[in-house]
């Protein structure tokens, strides 16, 4: 009787894992300077609709970076409700160095990926983040 019982609680613990679902993290891929606000909503309507427990990281490279800057009320304001959203805004260290943005002139709460923004596209892919290009 206490191998049946055993066996049942390893299987129902096996079919569990089975049908477990797995953590939903998406990547959003950010290089144009005209969608901003489109990246906000998208963010915005992400955590609306699926979730406080959705992983949500975003990829800045190219010209993109040059909307980071601090100095830029509106897009300061727009970074932030997208932070605020709980999602990760990481730049691609190249694209600073090309567009001559040092990390001083970075919005506070962005961080600066160690390696090239298409990179980490690939490596966060492979890891099993849905992409978006936004």
């Amino acid at each position: 009787m206490l191998k049946q019982t055993f066996l049942i609680i390893i299987l129902l613990i096996q079919s569990s894992l089975l049908y477990a679902i797995p953590e939903t993290k998406i990547v959003l891929h950010f290089n144009d300077l005209f969608k901003l606000q489109h990246l906000e909503k998208s963010v915005k309507n992400i955590r609306k609709e699926l979730g406080e427990n959705i992983e949500i990281k975003v990829v800045v490279n190219g010209k993109a970076v040059q909307l980071m800057l601090k100095n830029d009320l509106i897009s300061t304001q727009i970074v932030n409700h997208i932070l605020a959203n709980n999602a990760d805004i990481g730049l691609c260290h190249n694209a600073l160095k090309n567009n001559h943005v040092k990390k001083n002139m970075l919005i506070k709460g962005l961080r600066v990926l160690p390696q090239d923004g298409n990179v980490t596209l690939i490596k966060l892919q492979k890891a099993g983040y849905i992409y978006i290009k936004i």
